[in-house]
């Protein structure tokens, strides 16, 4: 990973970082036939995540 990004000052940029990083890593399953409804899942899912986590601490 480039850069470090914090979830607290952006979530969205954050759970796209640990998709990225999750590709690299394979740990997710090979798109070929052009469906990722899975992985956008998995970002919504971490963006969730992150603004709850947010919201807790507040």
């Amino acid at each position: 990973m480039s850069g470090l990004v914090n979830p607290k000052d952006s979530p969205e940029e954050s759970a796209y970082a640990l998709l990225i990083e999750l590709v690299r890593a394979q740990r997710v399953p090979v798109y070929s036939g052009g469906d990722i409804s899975n992985l956008l899942s998995m970002y919504s899912q971490a963006v969730q995540h992150f603004k709850k986590e947010n919201e807790g601490k507040s």
